[in-house]
């Protein structure tokens, strides 16, 4: 197992965003696009859970000076070194081949950016800046970064298939190591889960009973104003991917314009919508959740 000192100085090198960058972005819409979702948040993945913590960790130390850090703090950042770097090892190669904005399109993007690195600011492509150059010394680094997985024994038939796999198969394995890197604290919160399960099944009655008056003024409100004539119509029940299944739900609202909902554990999620692409929010039947319309099956 690798020092601290080792790992903090990894740390530093990976999380290449600041705190108020990365918090900005754990905000945006673009941030829900991948990862593995959480059981009790809906439209949040547990990369979400991660950039909170760096994002705490980057205030607190902000000369970054070793002996600050907390335990807790050394701990995740060592699952932040692993998980990046194995997710580098596999995305670099490929991410090297195509222009700044494709890679923007990617899940790996926005799955490392959760996680506190920004690949296209690591290249010096942030502003699509000139992507030819230094492919050579960026290949030299994808390959040392390749090799470094051999350190994660679960992960070396994920890598024995990178070359075969599909995009969508890809993306599966992402949302797969990403649940596996965050397996430990997933079985510490089992505990307090169960007992948050008690109290939200109690408050389910009244909660809904809000939602549906929250659902009735959004309905009021939004009306047809959008005049978005793309999209799924209201009252259809539509699914969409999300980790390895197909969550449903019923259409309250289609709009080709900037969209914010509040979940019921009051966190906003919002996506950008517009005349071709709109936002449509949409009613789990526990919660709401909004998706942009090419997010829906």
């Amino acid at each position: 197992m690798k020092g601290n000192d080792k790992v903090i100085q990894e740390f530093n090198e990976v999380v290449n965003m600041t705190a108020s960058e990365l918090e900005k972005w754990l905000k945006s819409d673009d941030s829900n696009s991948a990862g593995w979702p959480k059981e009790d948040e809906n439209g949040e993945t547990v990369g979400h859970d991660s950039g909170r913590k760096i994002v705490e960790i980057l205030k607190e130390n902000p000369k970054k000076e070793p002996e600050k850090y907390t335990d807790e703090q050394v701990q995740h950042m060592r699952k932040v070194v692993s998980y990046c770097k194995r997710h580098l090892a596999q995305e670099t190669k490929a991410n090297n081949d195509k222009s700044p904005e494709e890679v923007k399109k990617t899940k790996s993007y926005a799955s490392l950016k959760n996680w506190g690195h920004d690949f296209l600011k690591a290249q010096g492509k942030e502003n699509g800046n000139a992507e030819e150059e230094g492919d050579d010394d960026e290949k030299q680094t994808g390959e040392k970064r390749r090799a470094s997985r051999s350190q994660t024994g679960s992960n070396k038939k994920r890598e024995t298939r990178k070359g075969e796999s599909t995009k969508s198969n890809d993306e599966e394995e992402e949302e797969e190591e990403e649940e596996k890197e965050e397996d430990d604290d997933d079985e510490k919160k089992q505990g307090q889960k169960k007992q948050s399960n008690g109290q939200s099944k109690k408050s389910n009655g009244s909660s809904k009973k809000e939602e549906d008056a929250e659902e009735e003024q959004d309905d009021d409100e939004g009306g047809d104003d959008s005049g978005t004539k793309k999209g799924p119509k209201k009252g259809e029940t539509v699914s969409w991917n999300w980790g390895q299944g197909q969550p449903k739900g019923k259409v309250l609202d289609v709009k080709a314009e900037d969209t914010t909902i509040t979940t019921k554990n009051g966190n906003e999620v919002s996506r950008k919508g517009d005349e071709e692409d709109p936002a449509v929010v949409l009613d789990t039947g526990k919660n709401k959740a909004i998706k942009k319309a090419h997010e829906l099956n």
